[in-house]
């Protein structure tokens, strides 16, 4: 059993202004108000599946653990989880911390369908990275970049990459 697809996507924005809870709270380790924007777009984006995206069967984001104190991945994908649920049942997990890409990605490949992975930018080339028969994607996520799907497919050697822009908000790239 392995995934049907994986995609990774980066948390939602964070800048030098503190970010907010979902209840307005001052919260250095939560988005910000354009990250909940953007964490609400990637629900309606994913919950339809455009862009040639899938629907997600399972969801993983970073844990909380020391070192890896920030709320950002479970908040971007929260709106999603939640629309998911609705619909039905959804897997979702907070078991691994943003250092654990390794038995991450061995939990993933042992999953099947569609999943997704919220992470940290600077730990998301060590998921793929950390995939048997690795495809060629690029050696870093670029730091100014939110807007970003990557999109893995199991190939008959391994898996192919492509990138996907979000384009879900003002000032997102192409």
């Amino acid at each position: 059993m392995s995934p049907s697809r994986i995609m990774i996507i980066r948390h939602a924005e964070e800048h030098e202004t503190p970010g907010v809870t979902s209840e307005g709270q001052a919260d250095p380790e939560s988005l910000t108000v354009r990250g909940w924007q953007r964490a609400g777009a990637l629900a309606s984006l994913f919950g339809s599946g455009q862009r040639g995206l899938a629907t997600p069967d399972v969801i993983f984001a970073s844990g909380v653990a020391p070192g890896s104190e920030s709320l950002r991945p479970q908040q971007t994908v929260a709106p999603l989880h939640a629309l998911l649920g609705e619909r039905g049942a959804i897997d979702y997990s907070e078991a691994f911390a943003k250092p654990e890409t390794g038995a991450l990605m061995a939990e993933v490949m042992t999953r099947s369908g569609v999943v997704l992975i919220a992470w940290n930018h600077s730990r998301i080339p060590d998921c793929v990275a950390a995939l048997a028969n690795p495809p060629q994607a690029p050696d870093e996520w670029p730091g100014y970049r939110y807007d970003l799907v990557w999109v893995l497919d199991p190939a008959e050697e391994g898996w192919t990459f492509r990138q996907i822009p979000q384009q879900l908000l003002a000032g997102d790239a192409a």
